[in-house]
């Protein structure tokens, strides 16, 4: 799970709390490069990844490529071999990221966007270690009562939303969805990419023609050319990338 809400109402806290003694928020990202993480699972329950917000895609995808993990395999310092070591903790991550954390047009599944308020009848800071053993306790009877660890379809479906809502946000994210929006002419398909340029650049001109097709598909290139207006041969991976982002975001395209 990952919290996602303000700053300073004590994710961090409460995650730290739940996981007392056995709580780690030493992970970092160049641990994992090696067997450093690894090695600094052993012996916690719980560890928090903290600011996911700030990393690139790349960083994101290194998170979760580890997290998903569920034996690391590794000589321990001062083993004669390389041995299993099944996980046996689970991972918090935290952000107050506003405009989205996630950057993966193919998938997100490993997130589970958890939002948070703050507005809970116990504050993080006030838990005391009775409340933590209780909700533990409530724990281990609803494991011992057969709860599945993975979701159902309801719920699976519901957490793509959450995913989709957790996109990192565009600026441009507006203007295509006015791009999108925009009811076609008839004459659509005969124009040239100047003249569609044009004609969604004078959206608000009362003499314009009005269109009246609604529009059922597009391609990246289109909206890279028609709607900011950029040459067709200076679209990059990256550019096309962002737009595919943009259009996971939009929801009902």
């Amino acid at each position: 799970p990952v919290f996602n809400g303000a700053q300073g109402i004590g994710k961090s806290t409460f995650i730290a709390n739940l996981g007392m003694e056995w709580f780690s928020d030493s992970l970092t990202l160049s641990d994992m490069n090696d067997k450093t993480a690894a090695e600094k699972l052993q012996g916690y329950w719980i560890h928090e990844i903290s600011e996911l917000a700030g990393m690139k895609k790349a960083d994101l995808d290194k998170v979760k490529a580890f997290v998903s993990r569920r034996d690391d395999k590794y000589r321990a310092s001062f083993g004669k071999r390389v041995a299993p070591h099944p996980r046996q903790c689970v991972f918090f991550g935290t952000t107050n990221s506003e405009n989205g954390y996630l950057r993966d047009v193919t998938g997100n599944r490993r997130f589970w966007n958890v939002k948070v308020s703050g507005n809970g009848k116990y504050k993080p800071w006030e838990m005391t270690r009775e409340l933590v053993d209780q909700i533990w306790a409530e724990t281990m009877v609803i494991s011992k009562a057969g709860e599945e660890l993975f979701l159902d379809k309801s719920l699976e479906a519901f957490a793509k939303e959450e995913q989709r809502e957790a996109m990192q946000q565009d600026d441009r994210e507006g203007i295509v969805r006015e791009y999108l929006n925009m009811l076609l002419p008839d004459t659509w398909d005969e124009m040239d990419i100047y003249r569609r340029r044009d004609y969604f650049r004078d959206m608000k001109d009362p003499t314009r023609p009005k269109g009246t097709i609604k529009r059922m598909e597009v391609s990246n290139i289109e909206i890279w050319c028609e709607c900011f207006g950029k040459a067709k041969e200076d679209i990059k991976p990256i550019d096309s990338y962002a737009i595919s982002a943009i259009m996971k975001r939009l929801k009902d395209w």
